[in-house]
């Protein structure tokens, strides 16, 4: 009897302290677009910790309310918390137990299975979204096109949206194009297309699309009175399965696509630059060339970091590549053939293509080669005879040569030589022979990145009649600094 006491006592003085945890769901079992509201149910006394949820089942908390009142049971005050969360699962899912701290003691809630059902597209349905796509089978990088219909009844006022591609780490969105809206039928349609990609072989699960619209809405208040209200509809569409087929090794290009050189021109002057453009346009995954290399014997390789576009035009993907380069050479000289290779998706194998050397003529070009010796046969040799009086020099003559030698040898070694040589090498360049400059501002590149933005501007301003702003006193230094 001693011993109920206590336990009675105890129970008594723990009565206050004492709380309940639940957790429930309003529905276990959802379609695709519904959304669930769990409520986190605490009664009792003392103090309560609600844990700061940011997502459950592993989707974001899209709205919270809470609300708080105090209950006499059994003769005692108890408080009862209850907390909603609202979120949308777009899979099966399970909303995994997580701590709630009641008077300092941690209460851990129970699991509960979400189930989440496809949503079944309706010809009759308000809201209607469907992907498609013309390709079933594609390889890894290849761009198809994926088409997406909105469709809203025509009664209903939308009055914002919020479209969610699918998520899906290997998948790249390279290019979208909205189109604009029509009326068909019982519906307003809007077609987009996308560009899209592949980044992993294997069998691909495009899908499903999420679609937010916000819509007019009405409500009764307390007293029954209409008010006007938005609500949000969600939508998705179906699902593509796609086959990603994996690229032969060393191939990293694929579609269809094709090369193409030009020169500004093919005759020039020695030290005038021929301007090169590559360009490789197509259907494919343009973006991953690399920037073409080139070596010339006896040319100087300018090369510009090449770009990369790309885009839809009436519903298909398209691509761009662009690369410049300048050439500069004193001799004849021929621009190599550049190649590619990739999966060609018509023919289902590996195509190369190229494009043809160009020549290019140099003129006037500077002699670089030393004069031969002239070497003759001891048959050849002419001998000549010459009389002694021509030939001699009296001895008067030689005495005075001798000193005239003398004489002038000391004039010339008073000459300062040095600062004449110099003044005459700095003056063998002006600043306005454009030409001239730039072929002397190439010869002196190296690792100055002055000199080189300076030659890319000249250039550009010489030989493709662009008008780059030129500061005169910088360029006078720098070709000042490169002939000391």
């Amino acid at each position: 009897m001693k011993n109920l006491g206590k336990m009675i006592l105890f129970f008594l003085i723990s009565l206050p302290l004492w709380a309940e945890v639940r957790v429930s769901v309003d529905k276990e079992q959802i379609t695709r677009g519904e959304r669930i509201t769990l409520t986190l149910h605490i009664s009792g006394a003392g103090e309560i910790e609600v844990p700061p949820l940011n997502e459950l089942c592993g989707y974001s908390i899209e709205g919270r309310m809470q609300s708080r009142k105090e209950v006499f049971s059994n003769g005692k005050r108890v408080q009862e918390h209850s907390v909603m969360y609202e979120f949308m699962p777009e899979q099966s899912c399970v909303i995994e137990p997580f701590p709630v701290i009641v008077n300092g003691k941690e209460e851990m809630t129970n699991p509960i299975n979400i189930t989440v059902s496809k949503m079944a597209i309706s010809k009759n349905d308000p809201f209607i979204v469907k992907l498609a796509t013309d390709k079933q089978s594609v390889y890894v990088g290849e761009p198809f096109e994926v088409k997406v219909d909105f469709k809203v009844r025509r009664n209903i006022e939308a009055l914002a949206e919020s479209i969610s591609l699918p998520e899906n780490k290997n998948i790249w969105v390279k290019s979208e194009e909205k189109g604009k809206p029509f009326v068909q039928d019982e519906y307003a349609i809007r077609k987009n297309q996308y560009a899209m990609a592949a980044q992993q072989s294997g069998k691909l699960s495009l899908g499903p699309l999420r679609w937010d619209v916000k819509v007019r809405s009405q409500s009764k208040d307390y007293w029954g009175t209409w008010l006007a209200t938005t609500k949000t509809r969600t939508v998705f569409s179906n699902e593509l399965d796609i086959e990603v087929k994996a690229l032969p090794e060393a191939i990293t290009l694929v579609g269809e696509m094709d090369i193409d050189i030009s020169v500004n021109q093919r005759e020039v002057n020695a030290g005038e630059a021929v301007n090169v453009t590559l360009k490789v346009e197509g259907k494919a995954n343009i973006e991953d060339i690399e920037a073409f290399d080139i070596h010339i014997d006896g040319a100087q390789v300018f090369k510009e970091d090449p770009t990369a576009s790309h885009y839809l035009q009436e519903g298909k993907y398209f691509g761009s590549f662009v690369q410049k380069l300048a050439l500069v050479a004193e001799n004849d000289f021929i621009i190599p053939s550049f190649e590619l290779k990739y999966m060609d998706v018509k023919t289902d194998t590996v195509k190369t293509i190229k494009t043809e050397p160009i020549s290019i003529k140099v003129l006037n070009p500077s002699s670089s080669m030393k004069e031969e010796l002239k070497i003759a046969r001891a048959e050849e040799r002419v001998d000549t005879v010459q009389d002694d009086e021509q030939s001699s020099l009296t001895y008067i003559e030689g005495i005075l040569l001798f000193v005239s030698g003398m004489v002038l040898g000391v004039v010339f070694s008073m000459i300062p030589w040095k600062t004449l040589l110099k003044k005459e090498k700095k003056k063998s360049v002006s600043v306005k022979e454009s030409k001239d400059v730039l072929q002397l501002l190439m010869s002196h590149m190296g690792n100055d990145g002055d000199v080189e933005e300076m030659v890319k501007k000249l250039s550009e301003n010489i030989y493709e009649g662009a008008s780059h702003p030129v500061d005169k006193k910088k360029l006078q230094e720098m070709v000042k600094r490169v002939q000391e």
